[in-house]
């Protein structure tokens, strides 16, 4: 038999703080798929996604560098189809406009990686629009029409599978949840620095403060705190103006953006890593790839008790309850004065990255996405890699 091959085509974002393609490519490579990819360039890619967003007046000339791309896109679609006769197409997120642009070229099945919801982030979470506004209308159109041209959605979590299918009226069946993962996961974790009940507890957040993360949340909370220092990565500019704000010490604000590198050495020098604790309901339904981050690098993650959190980790990690700065502080405290439960904590979040969250149970989670498209992944991988040209 010859091996599955998976032409994977769009737009998706590369680079640091963006590891949700890479880590599908991978896991797919992992478990003996055959993967080409067909990547094309797009306006407004990576972090200037956001600032379109919340810009409408900036739409209609996006829509028409859209349609000039979108003829370039389906000619190099057709001659990477040729080049490489895929089992399957994997448009990764975000693919609600590029999924489109496959029918009429291919009427193969399709695997749509819905990440994050156009709709969801944009209204739901973000609330840059009311929820019953035509923009809000169109998103959701956006959505569902995207989600219904594929073979198989693909989402994050069960819970988050749950609210995609109520969105966008999917059944059940035709959804597949793939984990995050964190595709430069360090083959061991480095040793949690010795934590003393008499020093300040080493904290450490890194995010873009968009509202699930609830950064304030955890600022008023560390202000509280007795024997608490957080360093800070990130954050939106009235977070950082806050965090500068604290005294005694017990902030350290550094960089808005560090590299992948100087991030991991930040979390090896890390007691313990804070996830997110907004009230959104898009963070009740995620694990945030922070977190997971800081599992794979075995480090101890305190975080809101969410849906989807409690579901996937149980008692490996610290909860508190969502935008409760006060049970925050008490916790924080707590953690400072019991070291040896950070040990213990510590020696569980490995292992349940490499449960839950290994790019090879991505790997395995992409072989039953495929098999739900009517794709037999358990073919002999026997053939060499492809590899086609996109502009």
């Amino acid at each position: 038999m010859s091996q599955t091959r998976v032409l994977a085509f769009g737009a998706w974002d590369r680079g640091p703080g963006y590891p949700r393609a890479r880590s599908l490519l991978q896991g797919l490579r992992l478990s003996g798929v055959s993967v080409t990819e067909c990547r094309i360039e797009l306006p407004f890619g990576g972090a200037a996604k956001r600032e379109l967003l919340s810009r409408p007046w900036r739409w209609l000339g996006y829509w028409w560098a859209l349609r000039r791309q979108r003829r370039i896109a389906r000619q190099a679609l057709a001659r990477a189809i040729s080049d490489v006769s895929p089992d399957a197409v994997l448009v990764p997120h975000p693919g609600q406009f590029v999924v489109s642009w496959l029918r009429g070229i291919w009427d193969g099945p399709i695997l749509l990686d819905m990440f994050l919801s156009l709709f969801d982030t944009a209204v739901t979470d973000r609330g840059l629009f009311r929820p019953g506004s035509p923009i809000a209308r169109w998103m959701r159109h956006v959505d569902r029409r995207a989600c219904r041209q594929a073979d198989v959605v693909i989402t994050d979590t069960e819970v988050n599978a749950g609210f995609l299918a109520e969105l966008v009226g999917l059944s059940p069946a035709k959804l597949a949840v793939v984990p995050i993962s964190d595709p430069l996961a360090p083959d061991s974790p480095p040793p949690l620095p010795l934590a003393e009940a008499v020093l300040p507890l080493e904290v450490l957040f890194f995010g873009t403060g968009v509202p699930l993360h609830g950064l304030m949340h955890l600022l008023d909370a560390v202000d509280q705190c007795e024997n608490v220092r957080l360093t800070l990565i990130g954050g939106s500019q009235r977070e950082r103006a806050r965090a500068s704000s604290i005294a005694g010490g017990k902030v350290r604000v550094l960089e808005e953006f560090v590299s992948e590198r100087e991030l991991s050495e930040h979390i090896a020098r890390a007691q313990l890593v804070a996830g997110v604790f907004g009230t959104s309901p898009k963070a009740d339904r995620v694990v945030p790839f922070k977190v997971v981050h800081a599992l794979a690098h075995g480090r101890p993650v305190i975080t809101a008790a969410t849906r989807a959190v409690r579901a996937a980790l149980g008692e490996s990690c610290v909860t508190v309850p969502a935008g409760d700065s006060a049970a925050l502080s008490r916790t924080l405290d707590e953690l400072a004065g019991h070291p040896g439960r950070l040990d213990d904590l510590a020696g569980l979040s490995r292992s349940v990255y490499d449960a839950s969250f290994s790019v090879e149970r991505v790997g395995s989670a992409m072989l039953a996405a495929l098999s739900i498209s009517g794709v037999d992944p358990t073919q002999e991988a026997i053939a060499e890699e492809l590899e086609v040209t996109c502009p």
